[in-house]
């Protein structure tokens, strides 16, 4: 059903409106659904940004951070070329018309930008409202930084207690059987590679079941034996050194990665080279 419309362009949010062209010979109808009942309640207001220290450091000298990278996050030094954190913006575009004697429909055009997200209520399996947001970035950050850690660490402590380098570590396992540290392991390569499944996949299933996201960087508990964070006075320092060193680490092995797919030698067998 089409509510015809005078002069002063009556709305229906139900069954649409009709809106007379220029040309009498026909009409557009522009289709509104509109279901709200009651008031519509008014857009919560937005959040003052927080404002960046005067003497904050960034990445290259004179550079100038993106504006979503305030400083306000550990270790900002405003870095992102491409953008990868800079918060979605959603194109709000207006209605179609439709046009009963054209075979053309115009479509709508952008009638304003959307920058603002609901807050969802985290779940193991979201627990975060957007796949790519500043605050996953760093959870991902960190943890490829401690692996990358660990691994930049083995890679020189098994070269120097095996003989073996890193990249020939699963030549040797395949051929000589599982093994640690030059130690053969009472397991067979499958059954090891089975427990490592089960393990890790113990441990990620409890930290995506921690909703928390300081708690999902920063557990504490058995992950701090010593008792390092327990001084509020210092935890700034000490994150702030993980996620240097981290990125540190990041790097090492990135170029650990290519010197042995290069030269085929681990870290200290490619050092040693040069005194020859």
């Amino acid at each position: 059903m089409v509510i015809a419309v005078t002069a002063a362009d009556t709305t229906s949010h139900f069954f649409g409106t009709l809106i007379h062209h220029p040309n009498p010979s026909y009409g557009k109808i522009q289709a509104r659904f509109g279901f709200s009942c009651g008031t519509k309640k008014p857009a919560p207001p937005k959040k003052a940004a927080p404002e960046p220290p005067s003497d904050r450091l960034v990445w290259l000298p004179n550079a100038t951070p993106p504006e979503w990278l305030d400083g306000t996050m550990i270790g900002d030094r405003g870095f992102d070329p491409f953008g990868f954190a800079k918060l979605a913006e959603y194109l709000q575009f207006d209605l179609d018309f439709l046009d009963q004697n054209l075979a053309k429909n115009v479509a709508g055009e952008v009638i304003g930008v959307i920058n603002e997200m609901t807050e969802l209520k985290p779940t193991p399996f979201q627990p975060y409202m957007e796949v790519f947001v500043l605050q996953r970035f760093r959870e991902c950050e960190l943890i490829h930084g401690r692996w990358a850690m660990l691994g930049s660490l083995g890679a020189i402590v098994v070269k120097a207690l095996t003989g073996v380098a890193w990249q020939d570590a699963g030549k040797v396992e395949l051929v000589e059987g599982s093994s640690y540290l030059g130690q053969p392991l009472p397991f067979s390569l499958t059954t090891l590679i089975w427990i490592e499944v089960q393990v890790i996949g113990y441990i990620e299933f409890q930290r995506n079941a921690e909703l928390d996201p300081e708690k999902r960087l920063y557990p504490g508990g058995y992950f701090d034996p010593l008792g390092l964070a327990s001084d509020p006075e210092k935890i700034d320092n000490l994150k702030l050194a993980e996620i240097k060193h981290s990125r540190l680490a990041m790097v090492f092995f990135l170029i650990f990665g290519i010197q042995a797919a290069i030269t085929g030698k681990g870290p200290i067998s490619f050092i040693a080279s040069f005194n020859n």
